[in-house]
C-alpha cells in the first residue's frame, strides 16, 4: 500500500530506516520529510536529509519494490533526476538515477513493535475496521493520509490514461474520446467501449457532428448494437445509414456478444449510454479541447449536461438525461486524469497538480463504499475524500485476496 508507505514517511511513523547497497552501514537522519508532491514527479519534494556528516536536500521517491523505479519508467525520466533518496519495503533491484550512478537507498520498516496505536493502525487499515483506524487519527493526520491516498488513486487514473494516448499515437482527441467511452461503459463494458473508440476513431465521427441520426448510425453499427433496439422505423433508419457509411469507410463491426447487456439497468445498457454520447459528440464539439480550457465545476457541468430527450421516431429508445451526478462523475473519473496527464506531457513538472480546488467544490460520491464509511461514523466532505476512501477500500480488498491466495 504505497500511499500508506508515503503517509509513514511524511509523520515519521516508521519503524526504522535501513541504508542498503553503497549507503549500507551508514547513519542516516532525515531532518525533514519534505512537502507531499499532488504533482507529476517524485513523491517528495524538498527534503532534508543527513546520512552520516552529509546534508542532502532533494526529492524522495517511495516504492513498495525497489524494481517499480524501471515499472513506472523513472529511470528515463528527467523529473526524476533530483531524486536524493529511494525509499522501498523490498529491495529487489539496484537502481541507477540517469547519472548511471546508484541511486542512494534505504528499507522502511513499516510499524510492527511500536505502541499499541501505531500497530492498531496499520492493521486496522488492511482490516473491515479501516474507518475506525481512520478516526483514531487526529485531523491533521487523517487529512494528510487521505491526501496519500487520494494521490495514488490520481496516479492509477492518469497512468490508465496515458495507456490510451500511447495507442492512440500521441493524438490527445483520440485519448479523450477513448477515456469517455470507457467511462460510460461502467464496470461491465469499459473494455468494449474502448475497443470500439478505436474502432471508431473520433475524426471519422467529427465528419458527421451536424447529423445526429448518422452519429447514432455509426455508433450503434459498430457496436454490433442496432439489433438489440425495438423494431421500428428508427432502427430500419439507422440499419440503412450504418450500411451506406460502413462501404464507405471499410468499416468492421465489433463481433456480436461484444457487449454484455444481461442484468443491466435500461438506463446502463449499452446502447443508451452510446446515445448519451452521440447527442454529447453532435452539441460539443472537441469536446477534449473545451475540457482542457474548463477549470470550474460549473463550467463543466454545462459542457456535459443535456436534457433528456424523448423518442421521436417509431422504435426509438428515448435518451436518458446526463443528470448533476454523473457529470460530477465524469469530471472526477474523465476529466480531471486527462487534464492531469495534459499537464504533465505539455506544460511540465509544476503545471501538473490535479485540481484540489475542483475536487473540493464537488460533493463526495454516494456509492456503496461511501456509504459504509459514513454509517461507521466518518464524515466525508467532499469527492477527494471520498475517491481516498475508496483507494483505501480497493487496497483492502487487494490484501483480502492476496491472503486468500
Amino acid at each position: 500500500m504505497e500511499a500508506f508507505l508515503h503517509y509513514l514517511w511524511l509523520h515519521q511513523r516508521y519503524e526504522q530506516l535501513i541504508p542498503t547497497g553503497a549507503l549500507a552501514g551508514a547513519r542516516i537522519e532525515v531532518l525533514d520529510p519534505g512537502e507531499l508532491n499532488l504533482h507529476a514527479g517524485p513523491d517528495f519534494f524538498a527534503a532534508r536529509i543527513r546520512i552520516d556528516q552529509l546534508l542532502w536536500v532533494g526529492c524522495v521517491e517511495i516504492h513498495h519494490a525497489a524494481s517499480e523505479w524501471f515499472a513506472h519508467g523513472h529511470h528515463a525520466d528527467p523529473a526524476y533526476s533530483s531524486v536524493i533518496l529511494h525509499v522501498v519495503e523490498v529491495d529487489n533491484r539496484q537502481v541507477a538515477g540517469l547519472n548511471g550512478e546508484e541511486l542512494p537507498t534505504c528499507l522502511i520498516l513499516v510499524p510492527r513493535t511500536q505502541p499499541e496505536e501505531q500497530a492498531a493502525l496499520v492493521e486496522q487499515l488492511y482490516s473491515s475496521s479501516s474507518a475506525a483506524a481512520l478516526l483514531d487519527l487526529s485531523a491533521e493526520e487523517r487529512s494528510s493520509l487521505l491526501l496519500c491516498l487520494y494521490r495514488a488513486r490520481m496516479q492509477s487514473k492518469v497512468q490508465a490514461c496515458a495507456q490510451l494516448l500511447e495507442r492512440a499515437s500521441g493524438g490527445w482527441g483520440q485519448c479523450f474520446w477513448a477515456q469517455l467511452l470507457r467511462y460510460f461503459g461502467g464496470t461491465l463494458n469499459s473494455e468494449a467501449m474502448e475497443r470500439l473508440a478505436f474502432a471508431l476513431p473520433l475524426h471519422l465521427l467529427q465528419k458527421h457532428s451536424d447529423r445526429l441520426d448518422q452519429v447514432e448510425a455509426l455508433l450503434l453499427g459498430q457496436a454490433g448494437l442496432i439489433e438489440v433496439l425495438p423494431e421500428g422505423a428508427y432502427r430500419t433508419q439507422l440499419a440503412e445509414e450504418y450500411h451506406f457509411l460502413r462501404h464507405k469507410y471499410e468499416l468492421r463491426a465489433l463481433g456480436a456478444g461484444t457487449f454484455r447487456r444481461a442484468r443491466t439497468r435500461p438506463a446502463n445498457l449499452p446502447e443508451r449510454r452510446l446515445l448519451q454520447v452521440a447527442a454529447l459528440l453532435t452539441h460539443r464539439d472537441f469536446l477534449g479541447d473545451r475540457c482542457l480550457r474548463a477549470r470550474t465545476r460549473r463550467a463543466l457541468h454545462e459542457l456535459f449536461t443535456l436534457p433528456a430527450a424523448e423518442a421521436e421516431v417509431e422504435g426509438q429508445p428515448a435518451r436518458a438525461a446526463i443528470t448533476s451526478s454523473l457529470c460530477d462523475l465524469l469530471i472526477i473519473n474523465v476529466v480531471l486524469p486527462y487534464q492531469v496527464l495534459y499537464a504533465q506531457r505539455q506544460e511540465g513538472l509544476r503545471g501538473a497538480a490535479p485540481d484540489l480546488e475542483l475536487l473540493r467544490s464537488i460533493p463526495a460520491e454516494d456509492n456503496r463504499v461511501t456509504r459504509l464509511y459514513r454509517a461507521a461514523g466518518l464524515e466525508l466532505r467532499d469527492a477527494l475524500e471520498s475517491q481516498a476512501i475508496l483507494q483505501l477500500e480497493h487496497y483492502r480488498e487487494e490484501q483480502e485476496r492476496g491472503l486468500k491466495g
